[in-house]
Protein backbone atom coordinates (compact mmCIF):
# COMPACT_ATOMS: atom_id res chain seq x y z
CA UNK A 1 0.00 0.00 0.00
CA UNK A 2 2.85 2.45 0.82
CA UNK A 3 6.18 2.50 -1.02
CA UNK A 4 8.05 5.56 0.22
CA UNK A 5 7.41 8.47 2.58
CA UNK A 6 9.16 11.80 3.11
CA UNK A 7 8.49 13.03 6.63
CA UNK A 8 9.66 16.04 8.64
CA UNK A 9 9.63 17.55 12.10
CA UNK A 10 10.14 21.27 12.70
CA UNK A 11 12.83 22.21 15.23
CA UNK A 12 13.72 25.18 17.39
CA UNK A 13 17.33 26.42 17.27
CA UNK A 14 18.33 24.65 20.54
CA UNK A 15 16.59 21.45 19.38
CA UNK A 16 18.39 21.61 16.04
CA UNK A 17 21.79 22.14 17.66
CA UNK A 18 21.29 19.32 20.15
CA UNK A 19 19.99 16.93 17.53
CA UNK A 20 22.83 17.76 15.13
CA UNK A 21 25.40 17.17 17.85
CA UNK A 22 23.80 13.93 19.02
CA UNK A 23 23.49 12.47 15.54
CA UNK A 24 27.02 13.43 14.56
CA UNK A 25 28.37 11.88 17.77
CA UNK A 26 26.70 8.57 16.93
CA UNK A 27 27.89 8.61 13.31
CA UNK A 28 31.48 9.42 14.27
CA UNK A 29 31.56 6.43 16.60
CA UNK A 30 29.64 3.84 14.57
CA UNK A 31 29.49 5.08 10.95
CA UNK A 32 32.76 6.92 10.43
CA UNK A 33 32.47 6.91 6.64
CA UNK A 34 28.87 8.13 6.56
CA UNK A 35 28.82 11.20 8.78
CA UNK A 36 26.65 14.24 8.18
CA UNK A 37 27.81 16.09 5.08
CA UNK A 38 26.73 19.26 3.32
CA UNK A 39 24.35 18.74 0.43
CA UNK A 40 25.86 20.51 -2.57
CA UNK A 41 22.47 20.98 -4.21
CA UNK A 42 20.51 22.04 -1.12
CA UNK A 43 22.07 25.01 0.66
CA UNK A 44 21.80 24.83 4.43
CA UNK A 45 21.18 21.08 4.52
CA UNK A 46 23.28 18.29 5.99
CA UNK A 47 22.54 14.70 5.02
CA UNK A 48 23.51 11.15 5.89
CA UNK A 49 22.62 7.79 4.35
CA UNK A 50 24.20 5.80 7.17
CA UNK A 51 20.99 3.99 8.12
CA UNK A 52 19.63 3.35 4.62
CA UNK A 53 19.57 -0.43 5.04
CA UNK A 54 17.13 0.06 7.94
CA UNK A 55 14.77 2.14 5.80
CA UNK A 56 16.17 5.59 6.62
CA UNK A 57 17.30 6.21 3.05
CA UNK A 58 18.25 9.75 3.88
CA UNK A 59 18.33 11.78 7.09
CA UNK A 60 18.44 15.50 6.37
CA UNK A 61 18.99 18.35 8.83
CA UNK A 62 17.83 21.63 7.36
CA UNK A 63 18.54 25.18 8.53
CA UNK A 64 18.10 28.40 6.56
CA UNK A 65 18.73 32.12 7.06
CA UNK A 66 15.03 32.76 7.74
CA UNK A 67 15.18 30.68 10.90
CA UNK A 68 13.51 27.53 9.63
CA UNK A 69 15.01 24.33 11.01
CA UNK A 70 13.88 20.74 10.67
CA UNK A 71 14.85 17.11 10.50
CA UNK A 72 13.60 15.34 7.38
CA UNK A 73 13.68 11.65 6.56
CA UNK A 74 13.16 9.81 3.28
CA UNK A 75 11.75 6.55 4.58
CA UNK A 76 11.14 3.13 3.07
CA UNK A 77 8.97 1.77 5.88
CA UNK A 78 9.10 -1.87 4.75
CA UNK A 79 12.83 -2.04 5.54
CA UNK A 80 12.11 -1.08 9.14
CA UNK A 81 10.20 -4.33 9.62
CA UNK A 82 11.79 -6.61 7.00
CA UNK A 83 15.44 -6.16 5.93
CA UNK A 84 14.68 -8.30 2.85
CA UNK A 85 11.56 -6.37 1.88
CA UNK A 86 13.17 -3.76 -0.35
CA UNK A 87 10.90 -4.46 -3.31
CA UNK A 88 7.67 -4.86 -1.38
CA UNK A 89 5.03 -2.36 -0.30
CA UNK A 90 4.12 -1.76 3.34
CA UNK A 91 0.55 -2.63 4.29
CA UNK A 92 -1.30 -0.18 6.48
CA UNK A 93 -1.73 -3.00 9.01
CA UNK A 94 2.08 -3.09 9.38
CA UNK A 95 2.50 0.52 10.44
CA UNK A 96 2.11 -0.25 14.14
CA UNK A 97 5.35 -2.20 13.83
CA UNK A 98 6.87 0.56 11.70
CA UNK A 99 5.98 3.02 14.46
CA UNK A 100 7.65 0.88 17.14
CA UNK A 101 10.85 0.31 15.17
CA UNK A 102 11.07 3.92 13.94
CA UNK A 103 10.82 5.23 17.51
CA UNK A 104 13.35 2.67 18.73
CA UNK A 105 15.99 3.60 16.14
CA UNK A 106 15.70 7.37 16.60
CA UNK A 107 15.10 7.53 20.34
CA UNK A 108 16.95 4.53 21.75
CA UNK A 109 19.78 3.95 19.28
CA UNK A 110 20.47 7.52 18.12
CA UNK A 111 19.26 9.11 21.38
CA UNK A 112 17.37 11.83 19.51
CA UNK A 113 14.65 13.82 21.23
CA UNK A 114 11.96 13.52 18.54
CA UNK A 115 8.20 12.86 18.61
CA UNK A 116 6.39 9.60 17.95
CA UNK A 117 6.41 8.46 14.32
CA UNK A 118 2.71 9.22 13.81
CA UNK A 119 3.25 12.83 14.99
CA UNK A 120 5.70 13.73 12.23
CA UNK A 121 4.48 15.66 9.17
CA UNK A 122 4.14 13.71 5.94
CA UNK A 123 5.56 15.93 3.18
CA UNK A 124 5.28 13.21 0.57
CA UNK A 125 3.61 9.82 0.49
CA UNK A 126 3.43 7.17 -2.23
CA UNK A 127 0.36 4.93 -1.97
CA UNK A 128 0.56 2.08 -4.46
CA UNK A 129 -0.79 -1.32 -5.37
CA UNK A 130 0.97 -4.21 -7.10
CA UNK A 131 -0.96 -6.29 -9.61
CA UNK A 132 0.21 -9.60 -11.06
CA UNK A 133 -0.14 -9.41 -14.83
CA UNK A 134 1.08 -11.63 -17.67
CA UNK A 135 4.55 -10.22 -18.45
CA UNK A 136 3.81 -10.15 -22.17
CA UNK A 137 0.77 -7.94 -21.60
CA UNK A 138 2.29 -5.30 -19.31
CA UNK A 139 3.83 -3.26 -22.14
CA UNK A 140 0.54 -3.45 -24.05
CA UNK A 141 -1.39 -2.06 -21.10
CA UNK A 142 1.10 0.79 -20.69
CA UNK A 143 0.82 1.58 -24.41
CA UNK A 144 -2.98 1.74 -24.17
CA UNK A 145 -2.97 3.80 -20.95
CA UNK A 146 -1.07 6.57 -22.75
CA UNK A 147 -3.95 6.81 -25.22
CA UNK A 148 -6.41 7.55 -22.42
CA UNK A 149 -7.97 10.75 -21.17
CA UNK A 150 -4.86 12.35 -19.67
CA UNK A 151 -5.34 15.87 -18.23
CA UNK A 152 -3.44 18.72 -19.90
CA UNK A 153 -1.67 19.66 -16.67
CA UNK A 154 0.10 16.31 -16.86
CA UNK A 155 0.81 16.41 -20.59
CA UNK A 156 2.24 19.95 -20.44
CA UNK A 157 4.73 19.08 -17.70
CA UNK A 158 8.36 18.76 -18.80
CA UNK A 159 8.96 15.68 -16.65
CA UNK A 160 5.98 13.95 -18.25
CA UNK A 161 7.36 14.76 -21.69
CA UNK A 162 10.85 13.59 -20.71
CA UNK A 163 9.61 10.10 -19.79
CA UNK A 164 6.80 9.84 -22.34
CA UNK A 165 8.52 7.43 -24.73
CA UNK A 166 9.43 4.89 -22.05
CA UNK A 167 8.24 1.36 -22.77
CA UNK A 168 8.31 0.39 -19.11
CA UNK A 169 6.18 3.05 -17.46
CA UNK A 170 3.54 5.75 -17.66
CA UNK A 171 4.93 8.69 -15.69
CA UNK A 172 2.74 11.77 -15.38
CA UNK A 173 3.94 14.74 -13.33
CA UNK A 174 2.10 17.82 -12.02
CA UNK A 175 2.73 20.36 -9.25
CA UNK A 176 1.36 18.32 -6.35
CA UNK A 177 0.77 14.84 -7.78
CA UNK A 178 2.61 12.34 -9.92
CA UNK A 179 1.19 9.16 -11.43
CA UNK A 180 3.62 6.32 -11.98
CA UNK A 181 2.30 3.08 -13.49
CA UNK A 182 5.18 0.81 -14.33
CA UNK A 183 6.62 -2.61 -14.99
CA UNK A 184 8.47 -3.33 -11.74
CA UNK A 185 10.93 -5.86 -13.14
CA UNK A 186 11.82 -4.08 -16.38
CA UNK A 187 12.20 -0.72 -14.61
CA UNK A 188 14.61 -2.21 -12.07
CA UNK A 189 16.50 -3.98 -14.85
CA UNK A 190 17.04 -0.67 -16.66
CA UNK A 191 18.14 1.05 -13.43
CA UNK A 192 20.61 -1.75 -12.74
CA UNK A 193 22.08 -1.45 -16.23
CA UNK A 194 22.33 2.33 -15.92
CA UNK A 195 24.00 2.10 -12.50
CA UNK A 196 26.41 -0.52 -13.86
CA UNK A 197 26.23 -2.53 -10.65
CA UNK A 198 24.32 -5.54 -9.39
CA UNK A 199 21.16 -4.85 -7.38
CA UNK A 200 19.70 -7.14 -4.75
CA UNK A 201 17.88 -10.01 -6.45
CA UNK A 202 14.61 -8.55 -7.78
CA UNK A 203 13.26 -11.62 -9.59
CA UNK A 204 10.23 -11.48 -7.26
CA UNK A 205 9.06 -8.40 -9.19
CA UNK A 206 8.54 -10.29 -12.47
CA UNK A 207 5.01 -9.89 -13.78
CA UNK A 208 4.17 -7.02 -11.42
CA UNK A 209 2.50 -3.89 -12.73
CA UNK A 210 2.61 -1.21 -10.05
CA UNK A 211 0.03 1.57 -9.83
CA UNK A 212 1.49 4.39 -7.74
CA UNK A 213 0.41 7.93 -6.95
CA UNK A 214 2.94 10.32 -5.45
CA UNK A 215 1.31 13.02 -3.32
CA UNK A 216 3.69 15.89 -2.53
CA UNK A 217 3.71 19.18 -0.60
CA UNK A 218 1.43 17.91 2.13
CA UNK A 219 1.51 19.31 5.66
CA UNK A 220 -0.51 16.67 7.50
CA UNK A 221 0.46 14.33 10.29
CA UNK A 222 1.58 10.82 9.35
CA UNK A 223 -1.33 9.30 11.28
CA UNK A 224 -3.80 11.24 9.10
CA UNK A 225 -2.40 10.23 5.71
CA UNK A 226 -2.22 6.52 6.58
CA UNK A 227 -5.90 6.08 5.87
CA UNK A 228 -7.24 3.19 3.79
CA UNK A 229 -9.99 5.11 2.00
CA UNK A 230 -7.68 8.02 1.33
CA UNK A 231 -4.96 5.81 -0.15
CA UNK A 232 -7.52 3.94 -2.25
CA UNK A 233 -8.87 7.24 -3.57
CA UNK A 234 -5.36 8.44 -4.48
CA UNK A 235 -4.65 5.26 -6.44
CA UNK A 236 -8.03 4.96 -8.19
CA UNK A 237 -8.69 8.63 -8.97
CA UNK A 238 -6.43 8.92 -12.00
CA UNK A 239 -7.07 5.38 -13.23
CA UNK A 240 -10.78 6.17 -13.37
CA UNK A 241 -10.13 9.46 -15.13
CA UNK A 242 -7.48 8.32 -17.60
CA UNK A 243 -8.48 4.72 -18.32
CA UNK A 244 -11.94 4.32 -16.85
CA UNK A 245 -13.96 1.15 -17.21
CA UNK A 246 -14.56 -0.96 -20.29
CA UNK A 247 -12.51 -3.75 -21.81
CA UNK A 248 -10.32 -3.28 -24.87
CA UNK A 249 -11.44 -4.52 -28.30
CA UNK A 250 -10.39 -4.18 -31.92
CA UNK A 251 -12.24 -1.32 -33.61
CA UNK A 252 -14.56 -3.55 -35.63
CA UNK A 253 -15.50 -5.57 -32.53
CA UNK A 254 -16.14 -2.41 -30.50
CA UNK A 255 -18.43 -1.10 -33.25
CA UNK A 256 -20.31 -4.41 -33.33
CA UNK A 257 -20.83 -4.22 -29.56
CA UNK A 258 -22.26 -0.71 -29.93
CA UNK A 259 -24.71 -2.04 -32.52
CA UNK A 260 -25.76 -4.78 -30.09
CA UNK A 261 -26.05 -2.66 -26.95
CA UNK A 262 -27.46 0.66 -28.21
CA UNK A 263 -30.98 0.77 -29.64
CA UNK A 264 -31.14 4.42 -30.69
CA UNK A 265 -29.85 4.89 -34.22
CA UNK A 266 -28.58 8.42 -33.63
CA UNK A 267 -26.62 7.41 -30.53
CA UNK A 268 -25.25 4.36 -32.32
CA UNK A 269 -23.84 6.57 -35.06
CA UNK A 270 -22.45 9.06 -32.55
CA UNK A 271 -20.62 6.44 -30.49
CA UNK A 272 -19.22 4.68 -33.55
CA UNK A 273 -17.99 8.02 -34.85
CA UNK A 274 -16.19 8.65 -31.54
CA UNK A 275 -14.55 5.21 -31.67
CA UNK A 276 -13.34 5.78 -35.23
CA UNK A 277 -12.09 9.27 -34.38
CA UNK A 278 -10.04 8.03 -31.41
CA UNK A 279 -8.63 5.20 -33.51
CA UNK A 280 -7.68 7.66 -36.25
CA UNK A 281 -6.23 10.37 -33.98
CA UNK A 282 -4.35 7.95 -31.75
CA UNK A 283 -5.67 8.96 -28.33
CA UNK A 284 -8.72 10.30 -26.51
CA UNK A 285 -6.97 13.64 -25.94
CA UNK A 286 -6.15 14.15 -29.62
CA UNK A 287 -9.61 12.98 -30.68
CA UNK A 288 -11.23 15.48 -28.31
CA UNK A 289 -9.14 18.32 -29.74
CA UNK A 290 -10.26 17.33 -33.23
CA UNK A 291 -13.91 16.94 -32.18
CA UNK A 292 -14.24 20.44 -30.67
CA UNK A 293 -12.65 22.29 -33.59
CA UNK A 294 -15.03 24.82 -35.13
CA UNK A 295 -17.66 24.26 -32.42
CA UNK A 296 -18.69 25.83 -29.14
CA UNK A 297 -15.74 24.49 -27.14
CA UNK A 298 -17.53 23.94 -23.83
CA UNK A 299 -20.63 22.32 -25.33
CA UNK A 300 -18.59 20.14 -27.68
CA UNK A 301 -16.20 19.06 -24.91
CA UNK A 302 -19.15 18.16 -22.69
CA UNK A 303 -20.80 16.14 -25.48
CA UNK A 304 -17.52 14.32 -26.17
CA UNK A 305 -17.01 13.45 -22.48
CA UNK A 306 -20.58 12.14 -22.16
CA UNK A 307 -20.01 9.77 -25.08
CA UNK A 308 -16.70 8.59 -23.64
CA UNK A 309 -18.44 7.80 -20.35
CA UNK A 310 -21.32 6.07 -22.13
CA UNK A 311 -18.91 3.77 -23.99
CA UNK A 312 -17.15 2.93 -20.73
CA UNK A 313 -20.47 2.21 -19.01
CA UNK A 314 -21.33 -0.15 -21.86
CA UNK A 315 -18.17 -2.10 -21.04
CA UNK A 316 -16.31 -0.79 -24.09
CA UNK A 317 -13.09 1.13 -23.63
CA UNK A 318 -13.00 4.07 -26.08
CA UNK A 319 -9.36 3.21 -26.83
CA UNK A 320 -9.26 0.29 -29.24
CA UNK A 321 -6.56 -2.30 -29.82
CA UNK A 322 -4.18 -1.69 -32.75
CA UNK A 323 -5.19 -3.64 -35.84
CA UNK A 324 -1.78 -5.33 -36.12
CA UNK A 325 -1.91 -6.85 -32.63
CA UNK A 326 -2.51 -10.59 -32.48
CA UNK A 327 -4.92 -10.25 -29.58
CA UNK A 328 -8.47 -9.03 -30.20
CA UNK A 329 -9.50 -8.56 -26.56
CA UNK A 330 -7.84 -7.28 -23.39
CA UNK A 331 -9.46 -7.16 -19.98
CA UNK A 332 -9.65 -3.82 -18.17
CA UNK A 333 -7.72 -3.95 -14.89
CA UNK A 334 -10.12 -1.62 -13.04
CA UNK A 335 -11.93 -4.36 -11.11
CA UNK A 336 -8.73 -6.24 -10.27
CA UNK A 337 -7.17 -3.10 -8.81
CA UNK A 338 -10.25 -2.49 -6.69
CA UNK A 339 -10.24 -6.12 -5.53
CA UNK A 340 -6.61 -5.81 -4.41
CA UNK A 341 -7.42 -2.58 -2.58
CA UNK A 342 -10.38 -4.25 -0.87
CA UNK A 343 -8.09 -7.10 0.22
CA UNK A 344 -5.85 -4.48 1.81
CA UNK A 345 -8.82 -3.02 3.65
CA UNK A 346 -9.85 -6.35 5.18
CA UNK A 347 -6.33 -6.79 6.57
CA UNK A 348 -6.15 -3.29 8.07
CA UNK A 349 -6.02 -2.59 11.76
CA UNK A 350 -6.90 0.68 13.43
CA UNK A 351 -3.84 2.86 13.83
Amino acid sequence: MIDMMYISYKLTKPEYNNLFRQLQTYLKEYRTSQQLRKDSSDKGAYISNALSKFGFQEIRLRSNKWGYRSIEIRLRPQLLIDPNGYYRLTKLSEFKMVQTNFNYVLRDILSLNVPDFFEWKAKRIEPAIDLNVDEVLISKYLFLFKKGSIPDYFLDNKQTQKHWNSNTNVYLMSKHKAVNWYNRYETLLLKEQKANKNFLDFSETRGILRFETQARNSDEFVIDVLNQQRCKKEIMKFYKQIVGKGDYYKLENAIELVNQKVDTGHMQMSLKMILRLIDKCGSIVMAKNSYIQGKDIHKAADAFSKRINLLRNLGINPVTLPSDWEISYLENLHDKIEERLDEEETSCISL
